[in-house]
C-alpha cells in the first residue's frame, strides 16, 4: 500500500525559552505576536487525523525545540504515529537561518524531513477532519486533490498591488491570499491563481525537491526571513501550481470545508450554534477555526468538548 504522511507544524509561544528566543529577535520589543500563543488546538489536530484519516502512515509535528502534551486525547486515540520533527533536522543544511519565527520558511524546508513520504498532506495546527476520509479525497490516481478555486492573480488587481505595496512598506502583516499569489507568478501563472482554502494540503514531494534543485537561490531568499516578509511566496501554494502545469491535480470545492473566521469575537452559545449547524451537514468533513488562542476560556471549553464527544463516538 502507497505511503501517505501529515505534516503538522506547531508551536508554543507560552513556552519560556520560546519567548525569550522571540524577544531576542524582534525589532520591535513592543510586539509579542499572539501568533505564536496556541489554545491546544495540536491536541485536536493530531486526534482528528488518526481517527479520520485511518490510511495515514506517520503524523510528523514540526516544531521549535517542544513537544506538545498530548495527554487530552492520548485515552481517545493511539499516538503511536506521531514523531516530533525538530527545526534542526529540516533546516540542517541553513542553520544560519535558526531560530526562525516565520511559518512561510519553514512551510518551504518540510520537504526535508527524514523519511517522509513522497505523498504527505500538511496541515496547520487549526485544521481539522470531522468525519471518516479517504485516501482518494486527497490523491488520486496519483495526482494531488486541491480544495480550493481560481481567482485573478494581484500583478492583474491594480488596487491589491497598490495595497500590498503599502502593506510592505509599513511592515503589516503580509498577506495569506497575496503570497498565494506570487507563489503562482513564480510557477509561471500570471493571469489567475489557484487560491487555497484552510484545509490539510497534499503536497508531492519530489516535486518540491526537483523545483528547489534546479532554483537553490529561490529556496536561500525565502527561509533567510525570521519573519513573515512581503516578499516571500506560500510554499504549498508553489507545489500547487507546479502540480498544475504538470497535470498532477485534481480539483475540488470548498462544500467539504467550513471555516470559522476570528473565534475570538465568538460567544460561547453562538460557537455552540455554529458546531451544532455543522453536524447537521453530512457533507462536511474539514474544519478550520481560527483565532481560537484568543477567544474567551468558555469558548474554547465548547470547542473542546464537542471534538472530545466527536473523537469518542
Amino acid at each position: 500500500m502507497e505511503k501517505i504522511d501529515a505534516v503538522i507544524t506547531w508551536v508554543d509561544g507560552s513556552e519560556p525559552n520560546f519567548k525569550l528566543k522571540l524577544e531576542e529577535n524582534l525589532k520591535n520589543k513592543k510586539i509579542i505576536n499572539k501568533q505564536y500563543l496556541q489554545a491546544n488546538e495540536i491536541h485536536f489536530c493530531v486526534a482528528s487525523i488518526i481517527k479520520f484519516a485511518p490510511f495515514v502512515r506517520k503524523i510528523f509535528i514540526v516544531t521549535d525545540n517542544q513537544k506538545p502534551n498530548l495527554n487530552v486525547v492520548r485515552h481517545l486515540v493511539s499516538l503511536n504515529k506521531v514523531e516530533i520533527i525538530d527545526h534542526k533536522e529540516i533546516f540542517r543544511d541553513n542553520m544560519d537561518s535558526l531560530p526562525t519565527f516565520n511559518i512561510r520558511s519553514i512551510d518551504a524546508l518540510l520537504f526535508k524531513i527524514k523519511n517522509l513520504s513522497n505523498k504527505f498532506i500538511y496541515f496547520n495546527d487549526d485544521m481539522f477532519l470531522i468525519k471518516e476520509t479517504s485516501k482518494e479525497e486527497w490523491f488520486k490516481d496519483n495526482k494531488a486533490v486541491l480544495t480550493g478555486s481560481w481567482t485573478k492573480t494581484y500583478n492583474k488587481q491594480l488596487i491589491k498591488t497598490i495595497s500590498q505595496r503599502i502593506k510592505n512598506l509599513l511592515n503589516i502583516r503580509p498577506s495569506f491570499n497575496a503570497a498565494q499569489s506570487k507563489a503562482a507568478n513564480i510557477a509561471g501563472f500570471h493571469n489567475k491563481y489557484f487560491k487555497s482554502y484552510h484545509c490539510g494540503r497534499p503536497q508531492i514531494k519530489s516535486v518540491i525537491k526537483d523545483f528547489y534543485d534546479k532554483n537553490p537561490q529561490r529556496l536561500t531568499n525565502q527561509i533567510r526571513h525570521k519573519f513573515r516578509d512581503g516578499r516571500q511566496y506560500m510554499p504549498y501554494s508553489l507545489c500547487w501550481h507546479l502540480l498544475i502545469k504538470e497535470n498532477l491535480h485534481v480539483e475540488s470545492s470548498s462544500k467539504k470545508l467550513v471555516e470559522i473566521n476570528k473565534s475570538r469575537n465568538l460567544s460561547a452559545k453562538k460557537l455552540e450554534k455554529i458546531l451544532r449547524s455543522i453536524d447537521l451537514n453530512a457533507k462536511v468533513k474539514f474544519l478550520n477555526i481560527q483565532d481560537l488562542n484568543m477567544a474567551e476560556p468558555e469558548t474554547q471549553q465548547v470547542f473542546q468538548n464537542w471534538f472530545i464527544k466527536k473523537l469518542s463516538s
